[in-house]
């Protein structure tokens, strides 16, 4: 299944939609036959849909627009660039996460609770 396809999937799950024609209806400048050609795997979301996607879903638009930068990349040396790029992209995003758990982890766990000096 193709990068693209899985956004449209995610878009549906997030949005509540159960057909393609109906994500297609909600997608910008799509239409269900170019739906159908991007299941078919035979094309690719557009940029400005990709981020539409990830708006609606909140999902990181780096991460994003880099795996549709590795989908629709013309040669194989050039969709290895854009797949290295996109895993350090991935570490990069779970460090900063890891770092902020870290840093507020704590906060708010012990709320309501009083110390015990006795």
């Amino acid at each position: 299944m193709s990068f693209s396809y899985e956004l449209i999937g995610e878009l549906k799950k997030s949005a509540g939609l159960s057909t393609d024609k109906e994500a297609s209806e909600v997608i910008p400048k799509m239409t269900p036959g170019a739906l159908g050609d991007i299941k078919k795997g035979k094309r690719h979301l557009t940029e400005e849909q990709a981020l539409f996607i990830a708006h609606e879903c909140e999902l990181n638009t780096e991460w994003v627009l880099v795996h549709l930068a590795e989908e629709t990349a013309k040669s194989e040396e050039a969709k290895q660039v854009w797949h290295k790029f996109g895993k350090k992209l991935n570490k990069s995003v779970t460090a900063a996460i890891l770092a902020l758990f870290v840093v507020f982890g704590g906060f708010g766990l012990n709320q309501g609770l009083e110390p015990d000096f006795t």
